[in-house]
């Protein structure tokens, strides 16, 4: 199967229904040691798997809602609707399998259905 340039990037958003901000991912993978623009075929599945499951976290203690945008212009017309983030355990429970797959330390920092931040410095 080809995947051509299918990176990384392309592939997490097309895992989730959610508009992701580019920061978010950037940060998702610097943390994880993948390299932006990188072909999701050539990302090791140990590494696409806690980029995913730090996308789930991030989503399932992200914001409820995004609102809904309306562009115009000519008689063009697009309109974005709302997104509702509704399954917070869900989103959790499929990150934390993900973690316990790999024996991820950031399994222990799921406790309670919670995330548990740290000091960067």
């Amino acid at each position: 199967m080809s995947c051509g340039g299918f990176t990384i990037e392309a592939w997490l958003k097309g895992m989730v229904d959610y508009d992701l901000p580019d920061a978010t991912l950037k940060s998702i993978l610097f943390n994880n040691r993948v390299e932006e623009g990188t072909r999701v075929a050539d990302v090791p599945e140990k590494q696409r798997d806690l980029c995913l499951a730090d996308l789930l976290m991030w989503l399932a203690s992200s914001s409820s809602a995004t609102s809904g945008e309306y562009v115009s212009d000519g008689g063009w017309q697009h309109q974005k609707s709302n997104k509702n983030v509704v399954d917070r355990a869900g989103l959790r429970a499929r990150a934390e399998q993900l973690y316990r797959k790999w024996n991820s330390p950031k399994v222990s920092e799921i406790s309670a259905g919670k995330m548990v931040f740290k000091d960067l410095y």
